[in-house]
């Protein structure tokens, strides 16, 4: 039996209900509704299973848990815990946004103290406390870090993200990636929602991987295989986290070291990211879109996705003249959107917009989904419509796909951004108030799964097609443009 008949049948028998009753309640033959039971004949008719949820007047929470073994049924177990996996990365992005507070002046700390010396270090809090001193320490003098480990060595890594220290220090960071992404399918994948967190709270931030098995390397078959490194000490830390061994000599650290290069020059960059704004990012963006393959690229965008829409006469008009480099970045602004243009036109582009965000965009002529400081002033109504018509143009010509989403079903907050472009490059893109910082991947288990949910989400029953989009975006502009 599959997971959908036997929660059925469960919900049927907890009722009490006839079977042929049901079936003629349902409009479903008694034969055809005893093979879904049974498991015999698979339920793909969604119409008949809302019938027969309807008859057995389900509770909301019963409700969902026949949704979600149908869900399974139809895509099997593996799929639906990846793409629940994908909607909690992009739903966790919300929570790094809306929780960056804007830090406040406050009395100077002191300097970390100084770990007891080298040694063997007992007990987890003893452990907890030399980590935190050392990574403390390196990022107040600016320095590299080096780590070996995983990242749900949250101590470790929530260390990282309150250190604070000079724009120089950085942080290099090799985790293990499993092959087959671990048996539920998401074991890579929860790596990347905590390596997303760690990006956006951490200035140079560099992640890389290496295939391997994370319980092998890090279970208790191994002796100290947690390794932090810095120009003056290194830490070798136990597989249960409750010992470690701290070093200062020169030449062991030294050793540690090298072997952490060797281990670097063996593994692959996970992340990367470019951080800036103005003409660093759009030379940047430019140099990306040359090599860049939109013929089955998918966007998830916050707000109207309207930049490759945008003129010269445009720019001009609203960027902000207090921008950081406005002087050399209006230009390349111009040739970017223009370029950008054209590499979108020769391939397929389907875009997900949040329909309340596009809406509240049409009635302000706001872009929430820029940095505060980038334009001078809101779009008038007139440009707004004109926009609009050229979004349009672009559906009538069959090279760009809008789908509206439900607010409820759109995992991202205004302040970020999805560009994929199938099996090849993902992007996220961040904008704070004055920065925008783009964040890409290129690891095959990471892109696929990404893939595969925005294109699902993309042809869901209670996502509006290319059509249904366009005429709603007509209705908008004829409601607040007219």
């Amino acid at each position: 039996m599959s997971v959908l008949s036997e929660k059925l049948s469960y919900f049927v028998e907890q009722r009490g209900r006839n079977m042929a009753e049901l079936a003629k309640r349902c409009g479903i033959e008694r034969s055809t509704l005893y093979q879904y039971l049974r498991g015999r004949r698979p339920l793909q008719n969604r119409g008949q299973l809302e019938a027969v949820m309807s008859e057995l007047h389900l509770t909301p929470d019963e409700r969902a848990e026949v949704w979600e073994a149908y869900e399974i049924t139809r895509i099997g177990v593996r799929n639906y815990n990846r793409r629940c996996k994908v909607r909690e990365i992009l739903d966790s992005l919300l929570t790094v946004e809306e929780g960056a507070l804007p830090r406040q002046p406050a009395e100077p700390e002191e300097a970390p103290g100084e770990p007891a010396g080298p040694g063997l270090l007992r007990g987890e809090l003893e452990v907890n406390r030399v980590v935190n001193q050392v990574v403390r320490k390196a990022a107040a003098q600016g320095e590299t870090l080096k780590l070996l480990a995983q990242p749900d060595y949250s101590l470790l890594m929530e260390s990282l993200l309150l250190a604070e220290g000079p724009a120089q220090a950085r942080v290099i960071h090799i985790i293990c990636l499993e092959a087959d992404s671990g048996q539920d399918g998401c074991r890579n994948l929860e790596n990347v929602r905590r390596i997303l967190r760690y990006g956006v709270g951490i200035r140079r931030y560099e992640p890389r991987y290496y295939y391997g098995k994370a319980m092998e390397h890090y279970g208790v078959m191994n002796v100290m295989p947690y390794l932090i490194v810095t120009p003056h000490c290194a830490i070798q830390i136990a597989s249960d986290r409750k010992a470690a061994i701290f070093h200062e000599d020169r030449e062991v650290v030294a050793y540690l070291g090298e072997a952490f290069d060797k281990m670097y020059q063996q593994s692959r960059p996970l992340m990367t990211s470019m951080d800036g704004f103005g003409g660093r990012q759009v030379q940047w963006a430019m140099e990306y879109v040359k090599s860049a393959d939109f013929s089955r690229a998918i966007e998830m965008c916050s707000g109207l996705c309207s930049i490759q829409f945008w003129d010269e006469g445009l720019i001009r008009k609203y960027m902000n003249p207090q921008a950081p480099g406005y002087a050399s970045m209006i230009e390349e602004y111009i040739a970017y959107t223009a370029a950008l243009y054209q590499a979108k036109k020769q391939g397929q582009v389907t875009v997900l917009m949040n329909g309340a965000f596009v809406e509240a965009f049409l009635q302000t002529g706001v872009f929430r989904e820029y940095p505060a400081v980038f334009f001078a002033k809101p779009v008038s109504p007139a440009d707004r419509r004109e926009l609009i018509r050229r979004i349009l143009q672009a559906v009538e010509e069959g090279w760009y796909h809008i789908r509206m989403v439900p607010a409820e079903e759109f995992s991202l907050g205004y302040r970020w951004e999805v560009l994929i472009h199938q099996g090849k490059n993902l992007m996220l893109q961040y904008s704070s108030q004055n920065y925008f910082r783009v964040f890409q991947f290129e690891e095959t288990d990471i892109l696929d799964a990404m893939y595969d949910f925005l294109e699902s989400l993309s042809v869901k029953e209670t996502v509006l097609d290319d059509s249904q989009s366009a005429a709603l975006l007509r209705q908008w502009v004829e409601k607040y443009l007219a």
